[in-house]
């Protein structure tokens, strides 16, 4: 028995039982070769169809590399200038900013475009109403008119879905095809991906693994997140062989069993830092497409996908020729105890199980018995010390979005007002409790605890936006999505 199935299984079982991860699938690349390949779970508690290598999941934001990948194809080309502005390509392309005339290609690829991102509650609005035709892409373009730039374009680093989203529009108008047909004729086939596709369409549901919230019990997620405005940004499905093969062109610099996707040197371009993000070791810089770090000395190139009842890591180390990909079907920071536990055996450390979430205990109270439960499981840890469980601020966010999409704002402001109990000045937690006051229908509430908010940190620019959003909806100028 090799060292990655004797000493990685056991774990990635035990964490994949104790964090209740419904399924996933890990792949290792070493040296061009496939190492280790296992799938957990099942693909849905409906169903219960085990997770095969076959499997099809989302890779969430992981999708993005592929993007700038393709981009960077088109500009080997001649088809595309990295330092020419968008509107060349999209003349339609307007951000209601006069600014958004000057954002270049480069500057879309490395987030430092000044565009914005969408928040959670309006990725939920725009999977509620899902657009599947030829159109929906350039339609999504189109109607950005009444965004705001961030910043000046190319002064700082702004991680964007919306840039990833218009860059797809650039390569549709480009290459003369719908996005998913140039990604899979010119990007997919070649790189050993011929199941994976960018368009929902044509998975076979026997093989779809679908996303799972946890609303407080784990459940499948009632709808499946898909938008063809938002497939480039986030919607690449593939199967944890197939990213395998991915790695395996990617740790090559662009090459697969004498395919060039990419000239080397483009691909060295891709893993070049462009803009600082401040995040060690994994997220230290931005290049074009790839994140930009350093694990144990050795650079990483990197991306990661979270959210939607998803987490993905795709983790390159190009100078020893290995990788690792994880798809999973628990959003939650699980994601990162399975990394370690990887890169342990990768170096030759004996890989840890850690410590869980402590939202996945409260969360278990709060299906068995409602909010006080809840609380008094809270109590309970706080006297044991914490010290078998991941005590963090931003834990019991995502629990709580997933109760507002299922349509339980009540118990998600009773699951925030616990987080607030516990870490009273995150921020964070103001402005998720805000949204479950207005999904509620009292726009009274989120202004107060919105301006509770500011006594805490006055100058908060996300505190202070969502306060004039929440102003307009109780005067009926503007309503957020629910």
């Amino acid at each position: 028995m090799d060292k990655f199935e004797e000493k990685l299984s056991p774990v990635l079982s035990e964490i994949t039982r104790r964090w209740e991860i419904p399924g996933m699938a890990v792949t290792i690349v070493q040296n061009d070769q496939v190492v280790y390949t296992r799938g957990f779970g099942v693909q849905s508690l409906d169903t219960q169809i085990p997770v095969t290598l076959d499997s099809l999941f989302c890779v969430a934001s992981v999708s993005k590399v592929f993007v700038a990948a393709a981009v960077m194809q088109l500009s080997e080309r001649g088809l595309i200038d990295l330092d020419a502005p968008i509107i060349q390509y999209l003349p339609y392309f307007w951000l209601g900013d006069a600014r958004s005339t000057q954002i270049t290609i480069r500057q879309a690829l490395s987030h430092t475009s000044g565009m914005p991102d969408l928040t959670d509650f309006e990725y939920v609005d725009l999977w509620k109403h899902p657009e599947v035709d030829d159109g929906a892409l350039e339609r999504y373009v189109r109607g950005l008119s009444g965004r705001c730039l961030l910043s000046n374009p190319g002064e700082e680093f702004h991680y964007s879905n919306i840039a990833y989203n218009v860059l797809g529009d650039v390569i549709a108008k480009v290459s003369g095809r719908p996005f998913e047909l140039y990604m899979k004729e010119q990007l997919l086939l070649p790189s050993g991906m011929p199941e994976s596709t960018f368009l929902l369409s044509q998975i076979p549901s026997e093989l779809l693994a679908v996303p799972h919230l946890r609303a407080p019990e784990m459940i499948a997620s009632p709808f499946y997140p898909y938008h063809r405005g938002d497939a480039p940004a986030s919607s690449l499905h593939t199967n944890i062989q197939e990213m395998g093969n991915w790695m395996r062109m990617c740790l090559r610099r662009g090459c697969l069993d004498e395919r060039e996707i990419v000239r080397p040197a483009t691909f060295d371009l891709m893993g070049k830092p462009v803009v600082k993000r401040g995040w060690p070791p994994f997220y230290e810089e931005m290049g074009l497409g790839w994140n930009v770090g350093h694990y144990q000395g050795e650079k990483t190139l990197s991306h990661g996908g979270f959210g939607a009842g998803w987490t993905d890591q795709l983790v390159l180390l190009p100078e020893s020729e290995r990788g690792l990909a994880i798809l999973s079907l628990d959003e939650s920071y699980s994601i990162f105890r399975i990394r370690q536990a990887i890169l342990d055996v990768l170096y030759d450390q004996e890989p840890q199980i850690d410590t869980v979430s402590w939202a996945v205990p409260i969360c278990q109270a709060l299906a068995k018995g409602g909010i006080q439960a809840a609380y008094t499981r809270f109590e309970e840890l706080i006297k044991s010390g914490m010290e078998s469980f991941w005590f963090d601020e931003e834990l019991l966010i995502t629990p709580a979005l997933h109760l507002m999409i299922v349509n339980k704002p009540e118990m998600a402001v009773d699951l925030l007002k616990l987080n607030l109990i516990a870490f009273p000045e995150y921020d964070g937690t103001y402005h998720y409790l805000a949204n479950a006051y207005l999904q509620k229908g009292e726009p009274e509430k989120a202004e107060e605890i919105l301006l509770k908010a500011l006594s805490i940190h006055p100058d908060n620019p996300e505190t202070i936006m969502l306060l004039e959003v929440v102003r307009n909806r109780a005067s009926g100028l503007h309503s957020l999505p629910a």
